[in-house]
Order: structure tokens, then sequence, then C-alpha cells
């Protein structure tokens, strides 16, 4: 086992985030962070009981890029006998039609894809995985729309 785990499963209990028999879908869009998030989940698995799927959501956004990480994850999920449930979107079309911006589009989508899967029934919880990086850019963005944390 991963050095890494122990801390997290110990994180994870602590706090009840997950429970034997839960179906857990790892959101995974190819980057190292959903990646790593991914591997972790793996190595958990089977001392805390859990049912791990990989969910992908292809923006369409970077051509053959996209296509390319789409690929690329359901290889992963293969490779590591979980299932993976697959959507593809038009992130442009979508921020087109919401006369919003492409990060805000991609955000939507992706929630509603993973709301989904919860409301199907598919998974009872989804995994999402985020750098520091991410968590500054959050910030960031509120402090420019003039938005507090609440």
């Amino acid at each position: 086992m991963h050095k890494l785990v122990q801390p997290v499963l110990l994180y994870t209990r602590k706090h009840k985030l997950l429970r034997a028999g839960d179906r857990v879908g790892v959101a995974v869009s190819g980057g190292a962070d959903s990646v790593a998030l991914l591997r972790l989940m793996l190595e958990m698995r089977e001392e805390m009981g859990l049912v791990v799927s990989v969910l992908h959501l292809n923006h369409q956004l970077r051509g053959e890029e996209s296509d390319l990480d789409e690929t690329f994850v359901r290889e992963l999920a293969d490779a590591n006998r979980v299932e993976l449930i697959s959507r593809r979107c038009d992130i442009r079309q979508h921020s087109a039609k919401k006369n919003i911006g492409i990060e805000a589009a991609a955000r939507q989508l992706r929630y509603a894809f993973f709301s989904e899967i919860l409301r199907e029934d598919a998974c009872s919880k989804v995994a999402t995985a985020h750098t520091l990086d991410d968590e500054a850019e959050t910030v960031l963005l509120k402090l420019a729309r003039g938005a507090g944390t609440r």
C-alpha cells in the first residue's frame, strides 16, 4: 500500500466520508490530480469495501487532444478492471446558449453529469480531485467577482 493511502484512509474514516458498500464514481479527466485520486481510491477500495467506477466527461474543447484524454481514461479504467461511465458534451455550444464563459459552462455540464450519475443510481458518491492551484483559482475568481466565500 502506498504511504499516502494510510492518512487518506484515516481522514476518510474520521469524517465518515465513505462507508462499506458505497459505489464511488471517481471523476477522471486524465490529468495528474484525477489519476492520483483514482489510484488512491483503487488502493482503498478493498480496505473500505468500496465499488469504484471511473467518470469521464469529454468537453470536446481541444479537438484530438480531448479524444486522446478520453482514450487514456478508457484504457486506465480497463487496465484496472473498473467500469467507465463516459459522456461527451459541447461546452462551446452550452457557453454560447447560456451566455457564460467556457469555464463556467464546463463546470455546469460537469456537475450536471455527476448529478445524473447519482440520480440514475449508477454511483452513490462522486469523488473529485482539486489541486492547490484549483483552490487558488476559486479564491481569485470570487475576489474578482466581489463575492465572498458564502
